[in-house]
């Protein structure tokens, strides 16, 4: 099983789901204090804030869960290690110095 990474290009249900958890809960709180002004009974913001939290790991829960249909992975390929395989070449980062060597 290959593990998920999201990507910011891919267009699958779990990747677009990936920035849902703060407006989800901005509009909870909007709810809540709307609810409060209103005067409804038994809706104070003191007595209802855990709502904000379920609604969160509701949130959380159908990021983590959502499918990933048709997900684009952009990650670099594993080296197996097997034969015919060129060993990975690893490359110094370029430097500003200058080498008299």
């Amino acid at each position: 099983m290959e593990r998920y990474r999201y990507n910011r290009v891919c267009r699958c249900t779990r990747c677009r789901a990936r920035g849902i958890l703060w407006p989800t809960i901005l509009i909870t709180m909007g709810f809540l204090i709307l609810l409060d002004n209103l005067g409804v009974h038994g809706t104070g913001f003191h007595r209802t804030w855990p709502l904000i939290l379920i609604i969160g790991g509701l949130a959380r829960v159908f990021q983590n869960t959502a499918p990933t249909d048709g997900h684009i992975d952009l990650s670099p390929p594993q080296a197996s290690g097997g034969r015919g395989d060129a060993p990975p070449v690893e490359q110094a980062p370029p430097s500003n110095e200058v080498s008299n060597v």
